[in-house]
């Protein structure tokens, strides 16, 4: 790896860039996982300052704060994961800049995930001053699913256009319906976690909600999305892109899967494994319907601005600069004073 990333740098490609694009997917994933567990076990506070641990040691010490050591090294593990993961960002933005033209969707998209993950860092950090104030944990949380957005956003407009033609304009609304409702369903598990047991700390402040109307109102939320992907599942069976139904598909898997999880975590009184396993199923949950929506629009269409003629090769440069994707006319596209 060491080796490869020079080269990268030098001459990136669009296979580089959807490879940047899947790591930081990938590492935004693995953040909120770990960001989970330093709930469910208690350590949000194992480290009770911020930038430093204690106010004065980067590190933990054993009994800082009340808290057994391994609880200050979940903590500090999870703020030592921001660095990959802003290293993820940097590098998508860095290949978009070198590579192109992009349209704008795409360098918007860019901008934002370095952007957005000092945002996250700082506002880590404002999560831990207050105390784990549920409204900042919640905010944490909801802000790493933009995030995951933008890297899969990028990472599907990012590939090479494959021909398939879009579902159709009432599965398209379907789709955005089914994103709406999903970014619901996470607001409202948001809320319900910030209700439950598991604040990250034994002093740390609930909201005032009654945990059962806020389990109820989630789980209505989760019936509705079902059913709305249940519904689309049944009139794209047959028709429409292959890409397309394929992850619809998988994404209404997830679904049954996570309400399952959910009502089996209700009932057995939220036991911390299962609540980490919930965390992570809704964050692929959500990268999976990010990316349906997407395949079910016209790719170029939803590349936007910008000629739509125009599309990345993974041509190198015949004087080998240091851009290694050049803009191409795409098939049946006219260039400036032809026919």
């Amino acid at each position: 790896m060491p080796a490869i990333l020079p080269s990268v740098l030098r001459s990136p490609s669009r296979r580089h860039l959807r490879g940047a694009a899947l790591a930081a997917l990938i590492a935004n994933i693995v953040i909120v996982f770990t960001g989970g567990l330093v709930r469910v076990t208690g350590s949000g506070l194992g480290c009770s300052d911020w930038p430093t641990c204690d106010g004065r040691n980067i590190t933990p010490l054993a009994g800082g704060g009340g808290h057994e050591v391994w609880q200050g090294y979940v903590e500090f593990g999870n703020r030592l994961l921001s660095f990959p993961v802003l290293l993820t960002a940097v590098l998508v933005w860095w290949i978009v800049r070198r590579t192109g033209p992009h349209p704008d969707v795409v360098r918007r998209l860019a901008l934002l995930l370095p952007l957005g993950v000092v945002g996250q860092i700082v506002l880590g950090g404002v999560t831990v001053l207050t105390g784990l104030s549920p409204v900042t944990v919640a905010g944490h949380f909801l802000a790493s699913m933009v995030l995951i957005a933008a890297a899969a956003g990028i990472y599907e407009l990012a590939r090479e256009p494959d021909g398939e033609p879009p579902a159709a304009r009432g599965v398209q609304h379907a789709m955005t319906a089914i994103l709406v409702v999903a970014m619901v369903v996470l607001f409202l598990g948001t809320l319900v976690t910030g209700t439950g047991p598991h604040g990250g700390d034994l002093n740390a402040p609930r909201f005032g909600f009654n945990l059962r109307v806020m389990a109820i109102a989630h789980a209505d939320a989760v019936w509705l999305l079902v059913g709305l992907t249940v519904a689309t599942v049944a009139v794209t069976w047959r028709s429409g892109p292959p890409r397309f139904r394929r992850t619809l598909q998988l994404l209404l898997v997830v679904q049954l899967a996570q309400g399952g999880l959910g009502y089996l975590q209700y009932w057995l009184g939220v036991p911390p494994t299962l609540v980490s396993l919930h965390i992570v199923g809704a964050t692929v949950m959500w990268t999976i319907a990010v990316l349906a929506w997407a395949r079910a629009r016209d790719h170029r269409a939803l590349l936007g601005s910008g000629d739509p003629g125009v599309v990345l090769s993974d041509q190198q440069p015949p004087d080998g600069g240091e851009a290694a994707d050049l803009a191409r006319p795409a098939s049946g596209a006219t260039t400036a004073g032809s026919p």
